[in-house]
Order: structure tokens, then C-alpha cells, then sequence
């Protein structure tokens, strides 16, 4: 088959990107033609000779006013994105268009384009854009689903974009309009990494038959476990509110003298508020390791004890568990979003209550309590990893996927 894969970073910046370039290099390797539809960006990957990519745009960018009303009016729709959209169809004519996040960088006119040439699409879903202007049902730290039943204007009164009325009002507008033209409607199927954000959307008003289960996969060949663990605990991840991370350090603090020493590893924007909290919490054994290269990170993590997901919001299927997992260690994560599904308590892992310090702090004591406990647990979250995630088994449903939409 030929098929298009579509999102709008074509660098690894997050879960999202991790499985829309692996999908592409497996199918490929399985004898597929796979082409891009991205974004240009300094960091990405090699291109193919059939691959197509829109202007860069940063939307975080500080722009004089006309760029900013420019910009907002492509995430709503980019023309540029449409006509390209177009132009690979009529070149590489794929059977197939496999999209994932394309929301402002690209903007859902691709979908329309792509359906005006015919072409059967699919979409996998990372996060809740599709009912959540600002992509995560979060509002100050809290869930929210206020925007439920379409009420789109609640993400405008919140501020839930970039805690900002004008980027606000753009995806209040973008998501009233696209709702008014039926856009998604033309995506024929969404593929939905865990269980609970399938049943969301369907909370939400997206019809079952619309939605289908399909997992991530993960290729355990590339992940060595370590043969001994050297005494620290790990976070790693953005460093973001939703995270959760201001709760780990609170829990942290909670546990006698002689606890595990927590390496903290990523960036993101709450970093230097963290840090300052570190420090008035008395945290010595507390570091901020920054950003690591994929290899090194593997290496920290496989020499954890354990690592912790504290997080608040709806998860929907961590590549941090996952990795983890493959690793060899296990995981202390929260009850919320898709986590339980993938940390099953005593098994591959301990599970709180999400936002609760001194629940964190207990499971913390737990995984620190037992070593061997947690070697056992993470012997069998790798195993469940190479039974459940096999590439092979996900492609082979995957084109079966491929094949019926395209009917």
C-alpha cells in the first residue's frame, strides 16, 4: 500500500512524534510506500523524495500584531497545508492517509482536502483536541470538561490556550467552525491508544463506530535492561503543571532521612518555579538533570529503582511507561487517565490517587521498602511489554484498518 502519514512535527518533540516516525520506518520495512505530509523545521528527520512539508510557523513566537492575526487565521485553516495536501495526492496517489496531530501548525484543512481527492483517512488520537480546544481538558491545574456538548466558548472564558484571551478566541473559533462544517466527520475512523480516552470521546459525543482500540507498539529489542539497579528513583518527562511534578517534590519531602535520592530529567516551563520549590522544601537530594539524548536517558532510567507518572490530567497511553517498561523497571503512577491500564498495582507497578502528596509519598515509601519487589515487578512489565506492544502484530492490524476504510 501507499500510505500518507500526516502530522506536524516530523522530529521526535513528544509520544505523538514517537509513533508517527516509528509506524513509518516499520511499514516501510514491511514493504510499504510511506509518504509525509509535515511541517518544515530545522530539527527534522531526513526527508523522502515524495515527502511534502508547509512553511514553519512557531506559535509561541513573539509577533507584531498583523503576524499574530496571520497566524491565527491559518491555524484555523492554512491554505498553504490544503494545497499541498492536494498537490501529494495527485503525485504520490496513496491509498490511505494516516494523520495524527495536525491542529494548528497544519490546521484540519488537510482533512478536507484530502477527502475532496477521495482518499480514505484515519486519525490517531494522542490528546482531546478533538472536544478540548486547549487539547488537554485541564483548566488551573484541574480537569475540566466544561467545553462538553460543544460549549466551546468556555475554553475563550478560561483563557486555556497559552493563558491567553486572543489565542483563546482562535481555538474557540477554529473548533465552532470545523464543528459547523463537519471536518471530522470526514475521518473515518479514530484510533484510540487506551481504553479511557476511546470512552471519553464517546462521553463527549463521538459515535462508537467511529472509535476503535488500538494500542501503541514498542520494539523491546532496543531497550537493554540493566543488570543492577544504583539507588535513585527517576522522573522524566515535561516539566509542566499538568504533570504533576510540584506533588512528587511535596511527597519527596514527606519521606524520612535516608530515601531514595530523585533525579528529575526534561524541561518545560515550570522548571524554574520547581527548582525555586526544591530549594525552599530543603530537597539536597533533589536534582534537575535538564534535557538527555535518547540513549543516555534509556541508560538513567534502566539503573532506577523505579520511576514515578505522578500526573493530574488525563493521561492517554505514556510513551514514559511504556519505555520504562521495556526497561525492566517498573512504575509509580497515578490513578487517572489511561495510567491504571498500563500500571496494574503489584504487578507492573504501584498506583495513587492523582494531586495527593501524601498518598505519593506512601507509594513512594512502598517502591523504595521491597527492592526485589520492584525487580520483580519490572521483570514482568517487560514481559507484558513483548507480549502485548509487538510491532508485527500492531501492523498486521493496522492494514486491516487500512484496508476496510478503504473499501
Amino acid at each position: 500500500m501507499t500510505v500518507l502519514l500526516v502530522n506536524k512535527f516530523h522530529y521526535l518533540k513528544g509520544g505523538a512524534e514517537r509513533y508517527y516516525l516509528d509506524l513509518g520506518d516499520f511499514l516501510s520495512a514491511g514493504g510499504d510506500s510511506v509518504v509525509h505530509l509535515s511541517m518544515r523545521h530545522p530539527s527534522n528527520r531526513p526527508a523522502g523524495p515524495e515527502d511534502v512539508f508547509v512553511s514553519e510557523v512557531d506559535y509561541r513566537a513573539r509577533l507584531g500584531l498583523a503576524e499574530r492575526i496571520g497566524h491565527g487565521l491559518r491555524s484555523i485553516y492554512n491554505r498553504e497545508a490544503s494545497r499541498l495536501a492536494h498537490e501529494v495526492v495527485r503525485r504520490s496517489r496513496p491509498d490511505v492517509a494516516h494523520l495524527h496531530n495536525v491542529y494548528h501548525q497544519l490546521s484540519p484543512s488537510v482533512i478536507r482536502a484530502l477527502d475532496s481527492d477521495g482518499v480514505p483517512i484515519v486519525q490517531t488520537i494522542h490528546d482531546y483536541k478533538l472536544v478540548c480546544p486547549a487539547y488537554l481538558l485541564l483548566v488551573d491545574g484541574q480537569v475540566c470538561e466544561r467545553c462538553k456538548g460543544g460549549r466551546f466558548h468556555e475554553a475563550y472564558r478560561h483563557r486555556c490556550l497559552l493563558e491567553s484571551r486572543a489565542a483563546s478566541a482562535v481555538g474557540m473559533v477554529e473548533a465552532y467552525l470545523h464543528r459547523w462544517m463537519r471536518t471530522y466527520e470526514k475521518v473515518r475512523l479514530f484510533l484510540c491508544p487506551s481504553r479511557f480516552i476511546e470512552e471519553k470521546l464517546a462521553a463527549f459525543g463521538i459515535r462508537r463506530e467511529r472509535l476503535e482500540h488500538l494500542p501503541y507498539f514498542l520494539p523491546i529489542d532496543r531497550y537493554a535492561p540493566a543488570a543492577a539497579t544504583e539507588g535513585y528513583y527517576v522522573y522524566a518527562g515535561r516539566l509542566s503543571r499538568e504533570k504533576g511534578i510540584g506533588t512528587l517534590l511535596e511527597a519527596h519531602a514527606r519521606l524520612p532521612r535516608g530515601r531514595l535520592p530523585l533525579r528529575i530529567l526534561g524541561e518545560g516551563p515550570m522548571r524554574e518555579s520547581l527548582e525555586i520549590r526544591r530549594v525552599e522544601l530543603g530537597l539536597d537530594d533533589v536534582t534537575f538533570e535538564g534535557f538527555q539524548q535518547a540513549e543516555q536517558l534509556k541508560r538513567i532510567v534502566a539503573a532506577s529503582l523505579f520511576v514515578t507518572v505522578p500526573s493530574e490530567w488525563y493521561e492517554n497511553y505514556p510513551y514514559a511507561i511504556l519505555e520504562t517498561f521495556a526497561l525492566g523497571r517498573p512504575v509509580l503512577g497515578t490513578r487517572i487517565g489511561g495510567i491504571p491500564e498500563l500500571v496494574r498495582d503489584g504487578e507492573t507497578g504501584l498506583t495513587a490517587p492523582a494531586g495527593d502528596p501524601a498518598a505519593l509519598a506512601e507509594g513512594l515509601a512502598a517502591m523504595m521498602a521491597l527492592p526485589s519487589r520492584a525487580h520483580e515487578m519490572g521483570r514482568a512489565a517487560r514481559a507484558w511489554v513483548g507480549a502485548n506492544l509487538a510491532p508485527e502484530a500492531h501492523l498486521e492490524r493496522l492494514r486491516a484498518i487500512y484496508e476496510r476504510v478503504g473499501r
